[in-house]
């Protein structure tokens, strides 16, 4: 089993390998559900740390959809924190009728080549099944 901790600082991150956690998921906006921080947080966390280090990737908090300017950013992002030495990212989006956004997911999965990559708690939001003439019916 793996422990791992949410870290908002330097300090959280050193005091969770401390206490024995054995990765870390790196956000700002903890209120808000994580949301994705600065490239030199980023950039001091893992150097201050020998655990791996996921970092969020959220623009905003307002929804899990995503316009294209706000994924190419997601994508810059996610290239950043490759290049600077993190070993995961987290991140996940959907369509405005709760459907995984498979577009986005490709074109972030695509630059996240070589890291860890965890689907976030917008998997909860989304719809696995719909409603159709009273029936339940799989959506894919």
């Amino acid at each position: 089993m793996l422990v791992e901790v949410i870290a908002t600082s330097v300090e959280d991150a050193k005091r969770a390998e401390q206490g024995g956690a054995d990765r870390l998921e790196l956000i700002s906006g903890i209120l808000e559900g994580g949301l994705t921080l600065s490239w030199g947080l980023v950039n001091a966390v893992v150097k201050a740390v020998s655990i791996p280090v996921h970092v969020m990737v959220r623009p905003h908090s307002q929804s899990f959809c995503y316009a294209a300017d706000e994924l190419r950013v997601m994508k810059e992002d996610v290239r950043v924190i490759r290049e600077l030495g993190a070993a995961g990212v987290v991140f996940g989006m959907l369509t405005p009728e709760k459907q995984i956004d498979r577009h986005g997911l490709e074109l972030l999965l695509t630059e996240a080549a070589g890291l860890n990559v965890t689907f976030h708690r917008a998997f909860d939001e989304a719809l696995d099944e719909q409603k159709q003439d009273g029936q339940a019916i799989e959506v894919e």
